[in-house]
């Protein structure tokens, strides 16, 4: 998530292709070269400082020897990118199968959890199935939406995982918002009885010995 997050900003500040050593560094010979490498170098400091700035505490010591994006970008990439080494891969996998939704998330957080260990996944041997991923959603979804995953266990052809997350999604919201409007009623019916109350109390008269009288 990190790596990707980062290279769309480096992608955003025109810099990528320096980062990937697909644009090198100019020659300067020139007038216009020197412009060039001026612009080129510029571009450069911005990569690095956009990575740098990035990092945490912890990992910038891996990288504080250096002010080369590229260098800076494959440190990075062969020290933490878990998806290099089988066991690491095999330690995603793990993780995709104990995911599970913590109390009071939202299917929506614990979709993109589920999401992002399948993409990490991705074209590997450790791949994470589109069968695999559906039966994860049908023994993982909490309780509340039983009566949807009955459902979708029934349909044929079956349904994708990508249906099942947005039928999911789609009746959260749908709870959300009919509690909601519930509690905004509630709170608008007890506001109205107590100004009901009040109106009561402060329009009332009656008599006495003194005839008839206000009460505030």
């Amino acid at each position: 998530m990190w790596k990707e997050k980062v290279r769309r900003v480096i992608m955003g500040a025109d810099t990528y292709e320096i980062m990937t050593r697909e644009e090198p560094e100019p020659e300067g010979n020139t007038r216009e070269g020197r412009t060039e490498l001026r612009n080129w170098r510029k571009r450069q400091n911005n990569a690095q400082s956009i990575i740098y700035m990035g990092c945490s505490d912890q990992i910038l010591p891996h990288i504080k020897h250096t002010v080369d994006p590229a260098e800076m970008w494959d440190i990075l990439h062969n020290r933490f990118d878990d998806t290099l080494s089988k066991l690491g891969r095999m330690q995603i996998l793990r993780k995709f199968h104990a995911c599970h939704p913590a109390k009071d998330e939202k299917m929506t957080t614990y979709f993109t959890r589920l999401i992002d260990y399948r993409n990490q996944l991705s074209g590997s041997a450790e791949e994470i199935s589109e069968d695999s991923f559906v039966t994860h959603l049908f023994t993982h979804i909490p309780k509340e939406f039983a009566t949807m995953i009955n459902i979708f266990e029934r349909q044929a052809p079956p349904p994708t995982s990508q249906h099942i997350m947005d039928a999911i999604r789609l009746d959260e919201e749908k709870v959300v918002f009919v509690t909601e409007i519930a509690d905004s009623s509630t709170g608008a019916a007890l506001y109205s009885q107590r100004r009901g109350y009040r109106g009561r109390g402060r329009g009332l008269t009656g008599s006495g010995r003194f005839g008839r009288q206000k009460t505030y």
